[in-house]
């Protein structure tokens, strides 16, 4: 993972924090999440956006 990758998900754990009242304990959930939505999780995906994914072959 590159630093500006981190920078990345380090800004948007912290406004999804801050987001939900800044809960304590949590902070790496919400990294978790930053991280599922910055890097995409394959699970998350819906059938129609797997259908406009290149692959390469």
């Amino acid at each position: 993972m590159t630093h500006d990758r981190d920078q990345e998900i380090r800004n948007r754990a912290y406004y999804l924090w801050e987001k939900a009242g800044r809960p304590a304990g949590h902070e790496h959930d919400f990294w978790a999440q930053a991280a599922r939505e910055i890097e995409g999780d394959p699970a998350d995906r819906t059938p129609a956006e797997d259908e406009n994914r290149f692959i390469a072959r």
